[in-house]
């Protein structure tokens, strides 16, 4: 990977991926889960749960669509904490990289080409419960297809009109997490299936840093 002399010479791209991160060496501090903010080949910029002290050596487990990251890292810079549940910011530059994780990670920038801003969507199979905001009705089941740190895709037994807004319940493995997202698509008649689940666009509204640790946990700790 590239020294420290040419690390800020790297395009960064808005690429959010769920992360777990652990101390290299014995330290008081915990092993824990965030969320990149940016991503570049010599670092990344991170929200976690906890400030840490920079200098703090890690050992740092990036989840892709095209498979874990394992990267050995160092924290740069970390921000001030603020009002208790809210992210902390830190950089984190890589300090040793193994061939095969590089083409990775080298791939994934790649593959975002000139779009700075393009999202990765990790596959989330998971059960959905979903009940209009503000409104009265029956809930509509189904389940998850895939998942960014901006929205999801969603199965659900009926179509959803665009602009709905919905109160999300995801049942995972360790307890029901709860969001809110509106509708921006649902798949056309011509394209879906008689008895098949309908395919929905979900952009979260509310998603709380809580329930954001719990689905990157969840989408780290699954593959």
């Amino acid at each position: 990977m590239p020294d420290e002399s040419n690390r800020r010479r790297f395009a960064r791209y808005l690429i959010h991926l769920p992360l777990l991160h652990k101390p290299k060496v014995p330290a008081p501090i915990k092993a824990g889960v965030g969320w990149t903010r940016n991503l570049s080949d010599g670092g990344t910029c991170v929200d976690l749960t906890e400030r840490l002290q920079p200098g703090t050596t890690l050992r740092v487990r990036l989840q892709t669509d095209r498979g874990p990251i394992e990267v050995e890292a160092q924290v740069v810079w970390a921000g001030e904490p603020g009002a208790p549940g809210e992210a902390v910011p830190h950089g984190i530059v890589f300090d040793q990289v193994a061939p095969d994780e590089e083409k990775t990670l080298r791939d994934l920038l790649l593959s975002r080409g000139e779009k700075r801003h393009a999202g990765v969507r990790l596959p989330l199979d998971i059960p959905v419960t979903c009940q209009p905001k503000d409104q009265d009705g029956p809930s509509v089941e189904g389940r998850t297809g895939n998942m960014s740190r901006g929205g999801m895709l969603l199965r659900l037994s009926e179509a959803i009109p665009p602009q709905t807004v919905l109160k999300l319940t995801l049942h995972t493995p360790q307890g029901p997490v709860t969001a809110e997202g509106e509708i921006v698509w649902v798949d056309p008649p011509e394209r879906r299936t008689p008895g098949e689940p309908i395919a929905h666009g979900l952009r979260f509204t509310v998603l709380g840093w809580s329930t954001s640790l719990s689905l990157g946990l969840y989408l780290v700790e699954s593959k």
